[in-house]
């Protein structure tokens, strides 16, 4: 086969194809002007994008009120789903709430009833007639208590009409701590059973601030083992805010 001859210069030097950009003495290819105050105009684009990226992400921070948030007519705290333990042993409730059945296995049954005993010590110091008042409302509507995993796992305790009674529901974590921490939680909960229009209707603002009130109290009266409860935290952080009762009532309880 014939090699096709390939085309020189007059000085038998081969052709150098022209670059496809400027370049420099050394054959250093050299950006467009345009090209290079283009990157410069778009870089501070660039950060003013990212910082809005970056103040566009939500901090996570939940409003101490929102934590617990409003049930319905017949649900004083809203705990989403809940997985509620099949076994449906029972036993009376201890000291001042033996008119409390404790639903649940062996080990549930156990922490409720180590909660409710450090609720009725707290009942016992007379500074709670409000949840006394709750709780003599509890006994009268068959009232009983169990443990069960929530969907909303920040809410430590809830209260429920099923069945024509009223369940107290406490948060199964106390299950695997000293449940005594479940007692401020539980006088919350009396403090709404206590309120005039519940059930029938959503609990009231002035009852759930009256409950985080109660609640603070009882949280400053037991000594906790390491931090306290979770709850004792939110209701310090809601207290102390600026105006309580309005970030209640802006978490959806209603100002009846």
């Amino acid at each position: 086969m014939t090699k096709r001859p390939v085309a020189s210069t007059a000085n038998g030097q081969r052709p150098v194809a022209p670059p496809a950009l400027p370049t420099l003495d050394t054959g250093e290819p050299v950006l467009h002007r345009w090209f290079v105050l283009a990157m410069l105009a778009l870089a501070p684009v660039a950060v003013a994008v990212t910082l809005w990226a970056l103040a566009s992400i939500p901090d996570g921070h939940i409003p101490p009120a929102e934590r617990r948030p409003p049930g319905d007519a017949s649900v004083t705290i809203d705990r989403g789903d809940a997985d509620v333990p099949q076994t449906r042993e029972e036993e009376a409730g201890p000291g001042c709430a033996e008119a409390i059945t404790l639903i649940g296995d062996a080990g549930a049954r156990a922490a409720a009833r180590r909660a409710l005993g450090a609720t009725c010590q707290l009942l016992a110091s007379g500074r709670f007639p409000q949840a006394e008042a709750g709780l003599g409302d509890w006994a009268a509507a068959d009232g009983a208590l169990r443990l069960a995993t929530f969907e909303l796992s920040g809410v430590e305790s809830s209260a429920r009409v099923a069945d024509g009674r009223i369940i107290v529901e406490l948060n199964a974590k106390f299950a695997f701590e000293d449940a005594t921490r479940a007692a401020p939680a539980l006088i919350h909960q009396l403090v709404l059973i206590a309120d005039d229009g519940w059930p029938g209707r959503t609990v009231a603002a002035d009852s759930e601030l009256a409950a985080a009130q109660a609640q603070a109290a009882a949280c400053a009266r037991l000594s906790f083992a390491g931090s306290p409860p979770r709850g004792c935290a939110d209701v310090e952080e809601l207290l102390t805010s600026d105006d309580p009762y309005q970030a209640i009532v802006d978490a959806g309880f209603f100002p009846y």
